[in-house]
């Protein structure tokens, strides 16, 4: 196993796949919209809009016409259904963030989740307080990349001492499109096969591993 301890000083997690697994929530949000416009989700799999930003991926499943009226329907019955109480954190992620803190790492949340409810299931979560940013989905951000890019430039990050961990590709290029470097983990929602052609300095099987590692 690699040993990157004292390579970096900020981790920043992503948030669906990574710390928590949010499909039932999200799956159950995204199949409550497409049935509020009469679109049939059969053979949809769901886990592939887990990382992408609202406007992508309702813009494959239901055209560019109408993906402004299904982000507001989606977030609206996000909210409306507690859809961040139907999801559980991965075994072992609170003791890594702890180890982390403890030493000495800037945690921060780069995500492409809707800003407000990505703060507001760690509040539920009970993990807010272990990280000093967390960065959404807004009006002037979505992707991946830009999340980060605002992320690190908004506090004048030093990008060699960064550390991008993330379960997809939309984590893995939104680390290369900032010269940061990318952990990959395997228990989300991505596939290794796909995380390892962006050469991560590592790959974590579980959340127990990332501590390890740094």
């Amino acid at each position: 196993m690699h040993n990157l301890a004292g390579k970096y000083k900020y981790i920043i997690f992503d948030f669906d796949g990574t710390i928590n697994n949010t499909a039932p929530g999200i799956h159950a949000t995204f199949k409550a919209v497409l049935d509020k416009f009469g679109i049939s989700y059969d053979g949809v799999d769901f886990d592939n809009h887990i990382g992408p930003p609202l406007d992508f991926s309702y813009s494959h499943l239901m055209g560019d016409k109408y993906t402004f009226e299904a982000i507001e329907a989606h977030r609206q019955i996000y909210a409306d259904t507690n859809a961040a109480a139907n999801s559980f954190l991965y075994e072992g992620i609170e003791d890594t963030l702890i180890d982390l803190t403890n030493k000495g790492y800037v945690l921060a949340v780069a995500s492409s989740k809707y800003e407000p409810h990505a703060i507001d299931s760690l509040k539920l979560l009970g993990l807010y307080k272990y990280f000093v940013y967390v960065y959404g989905q807004t009006d002037r951000r979505g992707y991946k990349n830009e999340v980060l890019c605002q992320l690190v430039e908004d506090h004048g990050w030093d990008r060699k001492q960064c550390l991008m961990i993330g379960d997809t590709t939309y984590d893995m290029q939104g680390a290369i499109a900032n010269n940061i470097d990318f952990l990959a983990v395997t228990y989300g929602f991505g596939k290794e096969q796909d995380l390892v052609v962006g050469n991560p300095v590592a790959v974590a099987h579980c959340p127990k591993e990332i501590s390890q590692l740094l």
